[in-house]
């Protein structure tokens, strides 16, 4: 028998590393945002 997913730690660690993958790129996506933003202010 398979152990259930919902309860399996594996497929949990694995789940977190993607959730913190996930928010380490969209920070890093956001600060590249933010950079091209902020770069195009002083200009003005």
């Amino acid at each position: 028998m398979r152990p259930d997913p919902a309860t399996d730690p594996a497929l949990e660690a694995r789940r977190r590393r993607a959730r913190r993958t996930a928010w380490l790129l969209a920070a890093v996506a956001l600060a590249v945002y933010l950079g091209f933003l902020l770069s195009g202010m002083p200009g003005r």
